[in-house]
């Protein structure tokens, strides 16, 4: 485990993995195991006994993701971005002729990830960014890495919104929508309900409280992501919540936690994206 790497991109990456050993697992990542080892189950396990919940929805939106990435592709999209990749393996398993994926992280996680695939003889078609895409500019980075803005993009932002403030939410909305041409744009989100504990659910508000303790407060939620697109002039083509995704990918399951309800995934365009795809 690199001290100089997040700790919650290993416990991520933890949480997917473990979806291999189910009998018929929604999705498989044999890339993952590159980054696991002893210490990060260890710390993965601890966090699962804290709050269950996260594991399951992480692996729901992993399943999500993935599908809408390979639709994009099949249906010809090129160029991939991916925001705060941290241990994304997504560049190595899903692919496609002439894709180029742009990953942006800071230094030590792309670091880490380049030489670990290399060192397993794992083939990427990705250009590394190291940077904050925030502070530095979402739209100066991605023109420094050569992004055709011409060209049909899918951008994918995991785990990311919830920790911003909502400003420089709207602003990366803004600035992809500024500049790319043609796009979609698929990100996971929380119920502003959550965030202002108005849910009416103790169990939630009992987790928020136990998760920012160790971690990082949310801080941005949207209540009504069609008025946000609305604002910003992009189309909804799919809004989910991980409690649907828990009704598709695991029939017959119940679910583990009231937040399943309030937790979202979504993928928007602008008026000319990428192409058509269903879930």
């Amino acid at each position: 485990m690199n001290n100089n790497v997040t700790g919650t991109a290993f416990i991520v990456a933890e949480f997917r993995a473990e979806e291999n050993q189910e009998k018929i697992p929604i999705y498989t990542d044999n890339v993952v195991k590159i980054w696991l080892n002893e210490k990060t189950k260890e710390i993965a396990d601890k966090i699962a006994q804290n709050s269950p919940a996260t594991k399951e929805m992480i692996k729901l939106q992993t399943k999500y993701f993935d599908d809408v990435l390979s639709n994009q592709i099949l249906g010809g999209c090129k160029q991939v971005v991916i925001l705060g990749s941290g241990l994304d393996t997504r560049a190595a398993r899903i692919n496609g002729e002439k894709v180029t994926y742009f990953e942006i992280d800071d230094s030590d996680t792309l670091e880490l990830k380049e030489e670990t695939l290399k060192a397993n003889k794992i083939s990427a078609n990705v250009r590394y960014i190291p940077g904050d895409y925030i502070k530095d500019g979402l739209i100066a980075l991605l023109k420094e890495s050569e992004l055709d803005f011409e060209r049909p993009t899918y951008f994918l932002w995991e785990g990311n919104t919830t920790l911003l403030a909502k400003k420089d939410v709207i602003l990366t909305l803004e600035q992809i929508r500024d500049n790319v041409k043609s796009f979609r744009l698929s990100f996971d989100y929380m119920s502003e309900r959550v965030i202002l504990r108005t849910t009416g659910y103790q169990d939630i508000n009992d987790y928020i409280d136990k998760y920012e303790s160790m971690y990082a407060p949310w801080i941005t939620g949207f209540e009504n992501i069609a008025t946000l697109a609305d604002e910003l002039n992009l189309k909804v083509i799919e809004n989910f919540s991980t409690a649907d995704l828990h009704a598709q990918y695991r029939p017959g399951r119940s679910l583990e936690s009231n937040l399943f309800k309030f937790y979202f995934v979504c993928t928007l365009e602008n008026a000319v994206g990428c192409v058509s795809q269903e879930i």
